[in-house]
């Protein structure tokens, strides 16, 4: 969630109609998220953990199923141009797949934010139960299914 004026935002879990836990600042009380006018994408770990790709501040946000900051992860020093994240999933085995539209690549990094690997592509994601990864091409819609672990 955002204000309308894009200073704040935050995750909001709900239970229902009722709001169960709301994730907005760090322990010493500054903002998790960048203000801007894009938007998160988030999505839960098997261990609990929140992954958001923070897109106004260049950067994936990890924290804890209490709301607790884990890690920043900020891409590879390698990279050509600043890391721009984007569509962000998860797997079975919890590692954290990132779409970095400004690289055009894909990072994967295990729940614990070390890089494993990178992709040379990029596009919308999503993950079977199989532990594939589904990536649908933007330019041409055509969706590649990609065998990413042992």
């Amino acid at each position: 969630m955002c204000t309308h004026d894009e200073e704040n935002y935050k995750i909001v879990r709900y239970e229902g109609q009722t709001i169960k836990q709301e994730i907005e600042k760090d322990d010493q009380g500054n903002p998790l998220y960048e203000a801007g006018e894009k938007m998160l994408f988030v999505t839960e770990n098997n261990n609990g953990d929140i992954c958001a790709s923070d897109v106004n501040g260049k950067i994936v946000v990890v924290v804890n199923k209490a709301g607790k900051l884990r890690y920043r992860y900020k891409g590879q020093q390698t990279m050509r141009v600043q890391f721009e994240p984007s569509t962000i999933v998860t797997d079975s085995a919890g590692c954290i797949i990132i779409e970095d539209v400004g690289n055009f690549c894909t990072h994967i990094i295990d729940q614990d934010g070390q890089f494993l690997r990178s992709l040379d592509f990029c596009g919308l994601m999503s993950v079977d139960t199989l532990g594939r990864l589904w990536m649908g091409e933007y330019e041409n819609g055509i969706v590649k299914i990609i065998k990413y672990s042992k």
